[in-house]
């Protein structure tokens, strides 16, 4: 479906609104309806001089296009394969943003426009798509209508830490432009590419000293005292003025807020850029950056990044990067990294190695655990039975958390010892008591030689007679 806009709704786009975009686009769009909507004697100051309505139609010339889009985005785009909404290659899907950017206007940059609505819808279709690794979003856009960007944002923000999101800057991503770009994990810039103007812009047109000029007197009849607020037939009252001013500051502190919280920023290091646009390195040390790349370098490098082993397995989005500088980036010359600061990989061999020793630490900790809990059973059952003794060696067992095997181990080499004891004890006593010499020793019907041991055994058999 495609969709024509009328004068009355492109002018109150235009006109007393709050519009996040550059002062350069804001002369074009004026230029292409220049004749058409009346705005013959409006003067853009963007260099210190004034611009004619024909310098205007001049810089609008080879801009200007047909007001018309396609139809809004279907509810069920996220359902959609992206490779049919949009390019999709080596696992990457490309959503491009061309042009000034609108609340509205489908799938795809249109008629020199992109609307957040196709934006957001693209993103979520690449979300959903198991074939879609990473989405790019390529970025050549001056910024565009405050409507429907903050809810746009919003959205994208909301949906980090899934896919990874790279925004690539190629020529200007500035103002609204830059708010998209700020929702990605990590923003590229072309070295002479163009991001930031984080502020807004209205404008007014007054008409009423040309109308008098030639004669025309428009009288306005209004319900209210402010239903012709901000109205070009009429010099501009200050209160209605201070009016558009608290839209404007209103709309752009939200946008310092915005940027803030996606790049790491404070809100008042934002505000204090007082909307200037920074260019390649100036843009990295404004913290609006994170790296200066050729688009080429760009896209192979997050394709890459996106594609590898260990990003296929573990998903979620790329870590931002927290420095902020170009140092350690593939730049537009092709030359690379040096190796201690890029960052490091996993390998198959630490994954193994992590793995073997989380299974022993768990083997380790089902043991034990076994342990005790039989241990507690043992005491348990022994409590019960008021009848039953236990030993202290036992006892004390138990309460270390000795398992059955090795308490029986124990008791082995206790018994053991206990015995070796009694014999050498009994060995020390017999040397010692033992009768020495031969049969002149008492013991009757002995023969030449003493027997020592018989001796021996005999007198404590007597012994134990008496």
């Amino acid at each position: 479906m495609n969709r024509a806009y009328s004068r009355a709704g492109i002018i109150a786009r235009l006109f007393n609104q709050p519009l996040a975009v550059l002062p350069e686009t804001a002369a074009i769009v004026l230029g292409a309806i220049g004749q058409r909507f009346d705005v013959q004697n409006l003067f853009v100051a963007t260099d210190g001089r004034s611009l004619n309505l024909g310098e205007l139609e001049q810089l609008a010339a080879d801009k200007r296009v047909e007001i018309e889009a396609r139809g809004g985005v279907d509810r069920q785009a996220r359902m959609v394969p992206a490779d049919r909404l949009m390019f999709v290659h080596n696992g990457v899907a490309h959503v491009g943003v061309r042009g000034e950017t609108v609340a509205e206007n489908g799938i795809g940059p249109m008629s020199g426009f992109t609307g957040y609505d196709g934006i957001v819808a693209s993103v979520q279709s690449a979300d959903a798509d198991p074939n879609v690794r990473g989405i790019l979003l390529d970025i050549d856009s001056p910024g565009g209508e405050v409507a429907g960007l903050f809810e746009a944002c919003s959205i994208l923000m909301a949906r980090r830490g899934t896919k990874p999101m790279r925004a690539m800057i190629r020529g200007v991503g500035a103002s609204a432009a830059y708010q998209i770009a700020a929702c990605a994990d990590e923003v590229t810039l072309h070295e002479l590419g163009l991001a930031g103007s984080n502020g807004c812009i209205s404008m007014h047109a007054d008409f009423s000293a040309a109308l008098q000029q030639d004669g025309i007197k428009v009288t306005l009849f209004a319900s209210g005292a402010h239903k012709a607020d901000g109205n070009p037939f009429e010099p501009l009252p200050e209160d209605v003025a201070n009016m558009i001013r608290a839209r404007i500051e209103s709309s752009a502190e939200r946008l310092f807020a915005h940027v803030a919280a996606a790049r790491g920023l404070t809100v008042e290091t934002v505000r204090a850029q007082q909307a200037q646009i920074y260019t390649g390195e100036e843009a990295v040390a404004a913290g609006l950056v994170d790296k200066v790349m050729g688009w080429q370098d760009s896209m192979d490098e997050f394709e890459a990044a996106v594609n590898a082993p260990t990003a296929r397995t573990g998903g979620g989005a790329m870590a931002p990067t927290g420095a902020r500088s170009s140092k350690g980036s593939a730049m537009s010359n092709g030359t690379t990294a040096p190796a201690a600061e890029q960052q490091p990989e996993n390998t198959q061999a630490t994954l193994e190695a992590a793995r073997t020793e989380g299974h022993a630490a768990g083997r380790a900790e089902g043991l034990q655990a076994g342990t005790t809990a039989e241990r507690e059973r043992v005491s348990a059952l022994v409590e019960l039975d008021a009848a039953s003794t236990v030993s202290p060696a036992l006892a004390a067992a138990i309460a270390s958390g000795a398992s059955a095997g090795d308490f029986a181990i124990d008791l082995a080499k206790a018994s053991k010892a206990k015995l070796g004891a009694a014999l050498s004890a009994a060995k020390t006593e017999a040397v010692t008591e033992l009768p020495e010499g031969s049969a002149s020793a008492g013991i009757p019907g002995a023969s030449g030689k003493t027997n020592r041991g018989q001796a021996y055994a005999e007198k404590k058999a007597a012994s134990a007679k008496a």
